[in-house]
């Protein structure tokens, strides 16, 4: 194609992505953009950052930046948790947080549209390859019958006092208080958001504290399999946000609606190429100066098979009060 052809090309998908509102996913380089399901991220004292993926014992990943270029370093637990599960070698949706001098690495074990999981821990005091002590079982589980699903953790630290979000579908989105040092559980589950209508299509929470708010990121809709079950338009998966003064809540959106009762601002749909975007995590970046979203998403050109997800990142934009991509 003709160079001004591509220029004028560039600049219509460039032009679709804003009018919708959106900014397209920042470029990534290496041999490990794919792979992306539900990234977590850290950064080292040297600079170096490290990516953690669902899959395997848990997929690690390092680069220079958060654009890369990325490399597949192992996987976090080889030979898989030692919780006692049919999943225990395929685990989802870690989550890596530094705990004093440690790392804590929260992840779930569990069987695809059950009810039978469990969140576990590994820790590290320096996220190498062949460093991480596996803990187990948190405590945080669940069976058919019970009002969550205890996957897609996620720790935040509250006024000196542990918390660990969780959820997907069934109820939705909980939290539990946790020991100190947070290695298990210490308290009940409370109730965070819900999604009344259909399968009530909610997971993968994310909490910071921006502000004097603790905003609740999630993910809204069909994740998988959306190459043989395609949702309707808007079904898909997508990136929702609620905030209150509490990390316990009452969460609302942008426009006052309870997120027990189905409201959640939107922050990141589909658009353009970019499909069906989640699996978030939120990352104070100190290059950036800013607040920065991971997630991973699916190029309709690409395929929108459950291997073609792809990982990437966005800057956090701030209006009164609320994020935009």
């Amino acid at each position: 194609m003709a160079p001004f052809l591509l220029a004028a090309a560039a600049a219509g998908v460039l032009f679709s992505a804003l009018a919708q509102g959106y900014a397209n996913p920042e470029p990534c380089k290496g041999t490990s953009c794919g792979d992306g399901h539900d990234p977590a991220l850290a950064r080292l004292s040297d600079g170096t950052y490290v990516r953690f993926s669902t899959g395997g014992g848990g997929r690690i990943y390092n680069a220079p930046s958060l654009s890369g270029p990325w490399t597949y370093k192992c996987d976090m637990l080889p030979s898989g948790s030692r919780i006692s599960s049919s999943g225990s070698k395929d685990l989802w949706a870690p989550d890596v947080s530094l705990v004093g001098s440690t790392y804590y690495v929260y992840y779930s074990v569990s069987d695809f549209g059950t009810q039978v999981s469990e969140i576990g821990l590994a820790t590290s005091k320096t996220l190498e390859c062949g460093t991480f002590t596996d803990h187990g079982s948190t405590g945080v589980s669940s069976v058919a019958g019970k009002s969550y699903n205890a996957i897609d953790p996620n720790l935040i630290l509250v006024d000196g006092e542990y918390k660990l979000s969780f959820g997907s579908f069934w109820g939705d989105l909980f939290q539990v208080p946790m020991k100190t040092p947070p290695t298990a559980a210490s308290g009940a589950a409370v109730a965070l958001a819900f999604e009344p209508k259909t399968t009530h299509a909610e997971e993968g929470s994310f909490m910071i504290l921006r502000n004097g708010y603790y905003y609740l990121f999630y993910s809204h809709g069909q994740c998988c399999g959306l190459d043989t079950s395609t949702p309707a338009a808007g079904d898909e998966y997508m990136i929702r946000v609620c905030r209150s003064l509490s990390a316990t809540g009452p969460f609302i959106d942008e426009d006052s609606v309870s997120c027990q009762n189905g409201g959640g601002t939107i922050v990141l749909q589909s658009h353009g190429d970019v499909y069906a975007p989640g699996g978030q995590s939120v990352y104070l970046d100190p290059v950036e100066g800013s607040w920065v979203i991971i997630y991973h998403y699916f190029s309709r050109k690409k395929g929108v098979a459950d291997a073609d997800s792809l990982y990437s990142w966005n800057r956090l934009n701030w209006s009164n009060g609320w994020p935009s991509v």
